[in-house]
């Protein structure tokens, strides 16, 4: 049995053990500092939004563990989930993509196996910081550049140019000194599609020689953890709460802003807060769809999480929506079902977030929103 800390002929703990200590102490007061989101005035809640966002800030959590414990050390990278119907991230996460991610490293070559052929759309793109410490991508691939993706499974390398011979026949995913990750982003007509997504990332330059748990970049992991939960949730509830200044209106973004967050630039991102009593209905007009690779709209929580997509219809795409006679889409977003074509359940929610994205659109589009009292006024 360990003596008792009060015995004086136990021993005090080492330099080691309360440096370890205090790097979980300030993780978990870094991750106290997140809890801020909850009482934000510009924010309100009902019981609903506060269950979800404690919730919220537990997925971030976990998310964050992967990333930056878990799956921090690209010697040993290999792909883990941002987001899907539990994992969360992301600010208004799309049902219809499958989003994977990876870290990486220039000093290493990899590649990524699988099969892209039941994508509608997709992009990959190696992520990093440049010498001003600004959000970069250091090389990307899509539907459009990346030759033979439809047609079955297929092996891509990541590597630095002039790190092997190009004639060996396998498309390159380049990366670059200031490349940290790989960021995935598959978008999907339906369910079966998303879930069938299989893809591997291997090193192929590695001696399969185990790697040790170091104090120092595992106390640094865990730091980053707590700031990335901390700056995640402070990012998109401010966009949450910025968004109710105009209220049930679904403005397209600015594609510059959303390029430096990280946004795919092929995208046009539409975003909005609504709020919707439980006997009305918020009705979304799209006069019309240009020419695109696909396009989706969902609903969201306060969080900018999506709702539960496994339960109940809330979003829409261009493999599932009804077209009115003129060709646009009217879509109804409420508590209860008008009877008609795309709608949208709220799930008990009376207000939250929504996105509208338009993927390889030469332009966007202008949408409308409107509250109407019944189901016969649509």
């Amino acid at each position: 049995m360990a003596k008792s800390s009060s015995d004086p002929t136990t021993p005090p703990p080492s330099t080691l053990q309360r440096r370890a200590q205090q790097t979980w102490e300030s993780f978990c007061e870094e991750l106290k500092r997140a809890g801020e989101q909850l009482i934000r005035d510009d924010l309100p809640l009902d019981e609903l939004d506060a269950a979800e966002g404690l919730r919220y800030l537990s997925r971030l959590v976990r998310t964050g563990l992967e990333r930056h414990v878990e799956g921090v050390d690209p010697a040993e990278a290999y792909l883990h989930t941002l987001c899907d119907e539990r994992t969360k991230g992301f600010g208004g996460d799309n049902p219809d993509v499958g989003y994977l991610g990876a870290s990486l490293s220039s000093e290493y070559v990899y590649r990524l196996r699988g099969d892209l052929s039941r994508c509608r759309y997709f992009t990959l793109m190696t992520t990093g910081f440049d010498e001003q410490g600004a959000y970069c991508v250091t090389g990307s691939l899509d539907d459009e550049t990346l030759p033979g993706w439809n047609e079955g499974p297929i092996e891509i390398t990541l590597a630095p140019e002039g790190a092997i011979s190009s004639d060996d026949g396998r498309p390159r995913l380049p990366t670059s000194a200031a490349t940290r990750s790989l960021l995935i982003r598959c978008t999907f007509d339906d369910a079966a599609s998303k879930d069938a997504l299989t893809l591997e990332l291997s090193r192929i330059d590695s001696a399969k020689t185990p790697i040790r748990c170091g104090f120092e970049p595992v106390s640094e992991a865990l730091l980053e953890t707590a700031r990335f939960v901390r700056a995640t949730a402070a990012t998109w509830t401010s966009q949450s709460a910025g968004l109710r200044k105009r209220m049930n209106r679904l403005p397209v973004q600015d594609p510059e802003r959303i390029r430096q967050a990280g946004g795919d630039p092929n995208i046009f991102y539409y975003s909005a807060a609504w709020a919707v009593e439980e006997t009305e209905f918020l009705v979304i007009r799209i006069p019309t769809l240009p020419e695109c690779k696909a396009w989706g709209l969902q609903i969201n929580n306060v969080w900018t999480e999506s709702l539960d997509y496994t339960r109940a219809p809330v979003h829409v795409n261009q493999s599932t929506a009804h077209y009115d006679p003129d060709g646009g889409v009217t879509i109804v977003v409420s508590e209860q079902d008008p009877g008609r074509p795309n709608w949208l359940c709220t799930q008990g929610h009376r207000s939250g977030t929504a996105n509208f994205r338009l993927m390889g659109a030469a332009h966007p589009v202008e949408v409308t929103v409107e509250i109407v009292p019944n189901a016969g006024a649509i």
